[in-house]
């Protein structure tokens, strides 16, 4: 029988990492309730334990999976060639998309196909699923994408602010 004296905290979880793969924690935000819907996405970019790149991007009229692939297509863009690429996310809607030859009738297929496209510049590039709150860089990718959203709500009309 437990006690309450038998509570163990437990730390973070952290995810095994290769070395010299780039992780990108990948995120969206879009405020769906104005007309404008104004959208943002961010990543929070690390390899061998440290953050090396942060961006964020925002846009009027779309949605936060159009802003996920925005940023993941930017991220693909500014890693070297060859390289090995691992995106996190808790979006499952990225994980089904990303890779599969869009039709007539996909959403974002303009940007699906972007992703095939500069993929195969890569030695390996794959979307895990991971729980959003579990790990504090989805957390922290996330704030990043909803503050973009606000500030293009608030400020103007810049389609692209890296960090």
């Amino acid at each position: 029988m437990k006690t309450s004296s038998d509570k163990r905290k437990t730390a973070a979880p952290q995810l095994r990492m290769a070395p010299d793969t780039y992780y990108v924690w990948v995120a969206g935000s879009c405020d769906y309730g104005h007309e404008e819907r104004c959208s943002g996405g961010a990543y929070i970019m690390i390899m061998n334990g440290e953050i090396i790149e942060t961006y964020v991007a925002h846009e009027d009229h779309a949605t936060e999976f159009r802003m996920i692939l925005t940023v993941m297509i930017h991220a693909m863009e500014v890693i070297p060639n060859g390289s090995d690429i691992v995106f996190l996310t808790n979006v499952s809607y990225i994980l089904q998309n990303w890779d599969k030859e869009p039709t007539g009738k996909s959403a974002n297929a303009d940007l699906i196909g972007n992703c095939i496209s500069v993929r195969e510049r890569h030695a390996s590039v794959s979307v895990k699923i991971v729980p959003f709150h579990k790990y504090r860089q989805l957390q922290e990718a996330n704030s990043l994408a909803h503050e973009a959203m606000i500030e293009l709500r608030s400020k103007g009309k810049e389609p692209y602010k890296s960090v």
